[in-house]
């Protein structure tokens, strides 16, 4: 009885072994040397080989889900046809960690496990939960960064009188109407009916204008005016350096 309980627990394993290099996929000796690690700590867990794949001369850059054999592994991960994916080096999946990252996400979306030879990172252990926080912690922390350098390269672009967004389609003379308009207290709605009378249209080509495109004319003319003002600025500065 214990037996048969102990078989009907054990994890239904895929190997997974991939190769960068043509000549390494043509010897064959770095994959299956590598299948061999898998199945002999598969059999010290007492997990059971499902499944044997193996990418050959595929770069780690490529998405997991994108490579060949890894791709096809985990659609059968998700459709329950085996519990967890192994391989001897984590680098075997991933050298990234926004792959790795994904890769997690994949794993608890699905309800499968990923197991390495050489890091713990199965949620079966405490430190393989432990991996997992640490990862995304990364990931969020290179979130962020990048969200600052792109705000800093923003900020920059803008002192140098760069138009961000995309071009503006509204006439310049619609423009300059509105602005004059507002400057002597006219309201949006009376601004509007200035506009059709003058017989200007909108960035989409209608006659009709609404105080809500009047507000997006307004609003184009105030950062195509800021644009201007910060590249006569910026020009300044060069010429006096």
């Amino acid at each position: 009885m214990y037996e048969e309980d102990n078989e009907s627990a054990a994890k239904r394993v895929i190997s997974y072994a991939r190769v960068s290099t043509g000549a390494q996929a043509a010897s064959g000796l770095g994959t299956e040397a590598q299948h061999r690690a898998v199945q002999a700590a598969a059999a010290g867990q007492g997990w059971q080989i499902v499944d044997i794949c193996t990418d050959d001369a595929v770069s780690a850059a490529i998405e997991p889900a994108r490579r060949p054999e890894l791709g096809a592994a985990l659609e059968r991960l998700d459709a329950g046809k085996a519990d967890l994916i192994a391989a001897v080096r984590l680098d075997r999946f991933v050298r990234s960690i926004r792959d790795l990252q994904n890769l997690l996400d994949l794993s608890s979306r699905g309800g499968w496990d990923f197991f390495c030879l050489d890091l713990p990172i199965s949620s079966d252990v405490p430190a393989g939960v432990f991996m997992r926080h640490v990862v995304g912690a990364f990931n969020e922390l290179e979130r962020s960064l990048a969200s600052g350098r792109t705000k800093a390269a923003l900020a920059v672009a803008r002192s140098q009188g760069k138009r961000l967004g995309r071009p503006s389609k509204q006439s310049q003379e619609a423009k300059d109407l509105a602005t004059a308009l507002r400057a002597e207290g006219l309201s949006l709605h009376k601004i509007a009916v200035a506009l059709e009378e003058a017989g200007l249209c909108t960035a989409t080509g209608k006659t009709v204008w609404s105080p809500s495109s009047v507000r997006g004319l307004l609003r184009t003319a105030r950062l195509d005016q800021e644009a201007e003002a910060n590249a006569a600025r910026y020009a300044a500065e060069q010429r006096d350096r």
